[in-house]
């Protein structure tokens, strides 16, 4: 009975709501480009070294970086190195889509020194057409 009652009470709630409308100032184009970024971004195969890469017999475009800042450099922010990683990997992966590559490698990821930053991570990998 409690599950018959949570069920119908969810589904008042979710009707209450059906004739919402969003309004925003982002265009189609700028949101398609947006979603087709992340969507690649997802589609690019990672390979776990260069020797796999090189084995499974994808073509070496190049060497990639992504370079995360976070904070202001005046350590009031705490700011996670997790997060700052994830942030330099997803530029990493978008130095790659520029390279036309649809593959990589993360060789290294490191905190590294800048000062208008509370913290700083560099990702170096190659790009691969695989």
């Amino acid at each position: 009975m409690l599950r018959f009652m949570a069920i119908i009470t969810a589904l008042a709630t979710l009707s209450g709501c059906s004739n919402m409308t969003f309004h925003t100032d982002i265009d189609n184009d700028v949101l398609s480009q947006e979603i087709g970024t992340y969507v690649n971004k997802r589609d690019l195969q990672q390979f776990y070294s260069d020797q796999e890469a090189h084995e499974s017999g994808a073509t070496l475009l190049g060497r990639i970086a992504g370079e995360s800042c976070d904070g202001d450099g005046m350590g009031n922010n705490n700011v996670s190195y997790n997060r700052s990683k994830s942030n330099a990997i997803d530029l990493l992966k978008a130095d790659a889509m520029r390279r036309g590559a649809n593959a990589f490698t993360i060789n290294s990821c490191s905190e590294t020194s800048v000062s208008y930053c509370d913290l700083s991570v560099l990702c170096t990998g190659q790009a691969y057409d695989y």
